[in-house]
């Protein structure tokens, strides 16, 4: 059989995106980080880069957020060994327009993977991690 000539075969990365708030949730529903796991720390960076504590940021400090945050994934994701599985997006911030916010920004930053999202929520002891599809469903108001 012969392989036709200007195909390429495309490879699809599948990667995990956890969100949650704090650390410790993180560690309540998957006991201990492994090596494929990347922590994202957001609230880091803010207190690291902006100096001071916003609840909701303006456009200049969304485009800089999303720069660094940018840079941190590409450490994550871009690896050319592929070790990262799950990225664990910390942010003690989190709301629904953060989330649908940060899926687009990955969405289209990074067309070429697969994204599962997915949100730890702090005071579900029986069922702590919930697909992030499902929680948009109940956000986004039915046309």
């Amino acid at each position: 059989m012969e392989e036709e000539e200007g195909v390429e075969e495309k490879i699809i990365y599948n990667i995990s995106i956890v969100f949650v708030r704090e650390y410790k949730y993180f560690i309540r529903v998957f006991e201990k980080k492994t090596r494929e796991d990347y922590i994202l720390n957001v609230s880091k960076i803010i207190k690291d880069k902006f100096k001071s504590k916003f609840i909701v940021p303006n456009k200049i400090q969304s485009f800089l957020l999303n720069y660094e945050i940018k840079k941190l994934l590409d450490k994550a994701i871009n690896t050319k060994s592929k070790k990262y599985k799950r990225v664990i997006y910390l942010n003690s911030n989190l709301s629904e327009s953060a989330l649908l916010n940060t899926m687009d920004f990955i969405n289209d930053e990074y067309a070429d993977f697969v994204f599962d999202y997915s949100i730890i929520e702090n005071g579900s002891e029986e069922d702590p991690i919930r697909d992030i599809q499902e929680l948009t469903k109940l956000i986004t108001p039915q046309k």
